[in-house]
């Protein structure tokens, strides 16, 4: 025995039902009433006493069961007979009463497959259930008339077990169709009457077989007639490309011979013009790199001899061909750690005012924070975006015009917004596109007005960095490098880096693009001018973690360093000063997702000079600034020289940091 719930016995008369169908049949109404649903009580008390189906009959439809079910809920456990339903009678039963037992009210109706049962059943002798429906109408019929049509007989009885096997192969009551249903007669009838209905509709499919034919043949007639068609077609195709083949052979002979020669021979001369010119241009470019390498070499010679007799400006032992010191940086260590923002600190800035040193910094985390580089704390958090903050930046237009210190940022909201860290309110928001709309705008800060837009990238714009001064009257300005200068005197200019992979100079006056750099082979992360002797000189890092420098005369390549493991996301010009005299102006640095800080001589594109590795849970180096934080007047007093210039950084998990 076993008990099947309800859910299982779907299942169970799914699978049935699929085998159903797989057999053949003759009609839907005889698969239902013999195969699914209970037997005709009737029908079966023909060859069988009531006492004999007394323990067959099922409690719902009070027919002789089939397929047999026993319904063993515990709660009829008091109920002395057996509860007897037909499978496809429960199905039903439980499917449109929320599966309540058909005994008594309750839910959870427990039964198993009455197997011994339904054995007992398949046993019982039955009659033909053709001639069973035959004869009941036959009856119901002839009341008051009498019948004159030949009746069949079928004259079957045997067992349920055996019923399917006579009802497919041996009834003489089972149905067939008539010889001419494929051409329009669906009658059917039993197999002795179906030569009656062939006699009697002679004339009918006579008639269906010729319009059968004629339908056929206009059909032929169709189909010959469009191959006439699609024949002459193709012919007059075939003659009008050829004929068209001929008008153009006849025209390009005319053509070519009265423009041929004159074309070809002005062809030729616009080439050696432009041979000419490009020599001319690429003669210049190596006379002007030619000198410049010169220049450069000779400063390198008077440097390194003025290091000679200097004790001020020591030379490193691994590396005489240049003037940058590696005992500075073997002794330098994290001096001061800002910890606050939740998130990748990807921009930072140093400015002094009130005779005081701060820091400014912009998060993944939304946030804008104020530090006080003296106190090590935290001054102010700008809580006004709900998105990345990019960039930030102290404003020297506020400091200069107003005497406040205000800090200006821009986020992933489309807005420029300003802070003043006096009274910790945001001044003024400045609507802009942003970057990923492949373009970037310069603002008038003063009326608030977008001055200009800039279209030329095909991607997000990153980065920009605007030309510096080439006059001096500003080098003592803390902020100098945010200041709007003049190359080769002559207009603005603005530099822009993009994730189309290319670095992009414009003149700000005309928005005309002047310059394209492509080379990298991922996006644009950082972009710098150059500043002083390196002012025609551009600095650019990438995802394809290489650094580039690039001549902005000659619109070429200089040099690409190679030695970062990640993304590079900050490059620099070494700023760093000794007493009163500017050195290293050929060092750069980079930072990287890799977590160094890398050294490089711009004059080689050899190995780093110098990599300084940041602390382990910074997870990489995302900004980069350089601010004068040591006491000057204490490095005076020291027997040897010391930089006074320290580095600040901003890493991937928030944290803020001080090397010097």
């Amino acid at each position: 025995m076993y008990i099947l719930k309800t859910k299982q016995m779907k299942t169970l008369s799914v699978n049935k039902m699929g085998d159903e169908k797989k057999k053949e049949i003759l009609t839907t109404e005889e698969s239902d009433t013999f195969f699914t649903s209970c037997f005709d009580r009737e029908w079966v008390l023909q060859l069988n006493s009531q006492k004999q189906i007394s323990h067959f009959i099922c409690l719902i439809c009070k027919q002789v069961a089939n397929d047999a079910v026993e319904i063993i809920c515990p709660e009829h456990d008091d109920m002395d007979e057996s509860l007897i339903v037909g499978t496809n009678c429960l199905i039903q039963f439980l499917k449109h009463n929320n599966n309540t037992c058909p005994v008594q009210a309750h839910s959870d109706c427990q039964f198993y497959r009455a197997r011994t049962l339904q054995r007992q059943i398949n046993e019982l002798d039955v009659m033909c259930p053709r001639q069973f429906h035959q004869h009941s109408q036959t009856l119901s019929g002839s009341e008051g008339r009498k019948m004159t049509q030949r009746v069949e007989m079928c004259k079957f009885k045997g067992r349920i077990k055996d019923l399917k096997d006579h009802l497919d192969n041996s009834c003489s009551l089972q149905l067939v169709d008539c010889w001419f249903k494929k051409l329009g007669c669906n009658h059917s009838c039993p197999r002795y009457a179906l030569e009656s209905h062939l006699i009697e509709q002679m004339r009918n499919h006579f008639d269906l077989v010729t319009k059968k034919i004629e339908l056929l043949e206009h059909t032929i007639e169709l189909q010959e007639s469009n191959i006439k068609k699609d024949e002459e077609i193709s012919k007059l195709f075939k003659e009008n490309t050829i004929l068209q083949q001929k008008l153009l052979e006849q025209e390009l002979a005319i053509t070519n011979s009265n423009f041929a020669h004159e074309k070809l021979k002005k062809e030729i001369e616009l080439k050696n013009e432009e041979i000419k010119k490009v020599r001319q241009e690429m003669q210049a470019i190596i006379l002007e790199k030619e000198d410049i390498v010169k220049k450069m070499q000779e400063k390198n010679d008077t440097e390194q001899k003025e290091s000679k007799s200097n004790d001020e400006l020591p030379t490193s032992k691994s590396d005489q061909s240049s003037p940058f010191d590696l005992n500075l940086f073997r002794s330098v260590r994290c001096i001061k750690t800002f910890t606050g923002h939740k998130n990748i600190v990807y921009s930072i800035d140093y400015s002094t005012f009130d005779g005081n040193q701060y820091l400014c910094s912009g998060s993944n985390d939304g946030t804008v924070r104020l530090w006080d580089i003296k106190t090590d704390k935290q001054m102010k958090v700008f809580n006004g975006y709900h998105c990345t903050v990019y960039c930030v930046k102290f404003s020297p237009y506020h400091y200069r015009n107003h005497h406040r210190n205000v800090i200006c940022s821009s986020a992933d909201d489309k807005a420029i917004h300003f802070w003043d860290t006096k009274n910790n309110k945001q001044l003024r928001i400045y609507l802009c596109s942003a970057s990923r709309d492949n373009t970037f705008r310069l603002w008038d800060v003063e009326t608030s007005k977008s001055l200009f837009v800039f279209k030329e990238h095909t991607n997000c714009v990153w980065c920009v960095a605007l030309s510096p001064l080439q006059s001096n009257h500003n080098k003592n300005d803390n902020n100098k490098s945010n200041g709007i200068g003049v190359i080769g005197g002559n207009g603005y200019t603005i530099c822009s880096g993009s994730f189309d992979k290319s670095i992009r100079i414009w003149d700000i006056e005309t928005t005309k693009q002047l310059i394209v750099f492509k080379g990298h082979e991922g996006a644009v992360r950082s972009v710098k001018y150059g500043s002083n002797d390196l002012l025609n000189t551009i600095l650019s890092g990438s995802d394809d973690t290489n650094i580039r420098l690039w001549d902005i005369r000659s619109s070429q390549q200089i040099q690409v360093f190679k030695g970062h493991k990640m993304s590079v996301m900050t490059v620099e010009y070494l700023p760093f000063v000794f007493g009163d005299i500017v050195s290293y102006k050929n060092v750069i640095c980079s930072g990287s997702l890799d977590n160094t800080i890398r050294f490089w001589d711009i004059r080689s594109n050899k190995n780093e000079l110098y990599v300084i590795k940041g602390d382990e849970e910074d997870d990489g180096v995302c900004s980069l600034q350089f601010s004068p934080l040591k006491d000057k007047e204490k490095n005076k007093k020291s027997n040897k020289d010391v930089c006074d210039i320290n580095i600040c950084y901003g890493s991937r998990n928030g944290i803020i940091r001080v090397w010097g």
